[in-house]
C-alpha cells in the first residue's frame, strides 16, 4: 500500500460524517514533503480514491520538518496528556492496543461532528 492509498484507507476507517472533513484537511510533514510536486501528487492521487462529492485539500506547513514535533509539543501541554501518555514499559507489556485504550478511556467522543 502506498502513501496515498494509506491516507484514503485511514480516512475511510473513520465515521462517515467525519470523512469529508478529513479529506479536506490532510497535512503533510517531514522532509519528504518538500520534494518537488509532492503536495500536488498527493492531492491528485488522494482525489482519485476520495468520493467525488468530497473536497480534497492538502496542507504543507511553512517548516514541515519540525511541524510534527510542534504538534507533539502542543499535545504535551493539554490537561488530558498525562492520562493518554504511554510509557515504553506499558507499550512493551500491552502492545499497540494500549494507545487506543488510553485514548478511548480519556477523551470523550461526541455523537456528531460540529
Amino acid at each position: 500500500m502506498g502513501l496515498t492509498e494509506a491516507i484514503g484507507h485511514a480516512i475511510k476507517q473513520c465515521p462517515v460524517p467525519m470523512q469529508p472533513h478529513l479529506f479536506n484537511n490532510i497535512v503533510i510533514t517531514g522532509g519528504s514533503s518538500k520534494f518537488q510536486n509532492f503536495k500536488e501528487r498527493i492531492i491528485k492521487d488522494v482525489r482519485s480514491c476520495a468520493p467525488d462529492e468530497f473536497t480534497v485539500n492538502v496542507y504543507r506547513p511553512e517548516d514541515p520538518i519540525v511541524e510534527a514535533w510542534k504538534g507533539g509539543q502542543l499535545l504535551s501541554g493539554w490537561p488530558v496528556y498525562p492520562s493518554i501518555r504511554v510509557s515504553k514499559s506499558e507499550y512493551d507489556e500491552h502492545g499497540a492496543n494500549i494507545c487506543s485504550k488510553k485514548l478511548n478511556d480519556s477523551i470523550p467522543v461526541s455523537s456528531g461532528v460540529s
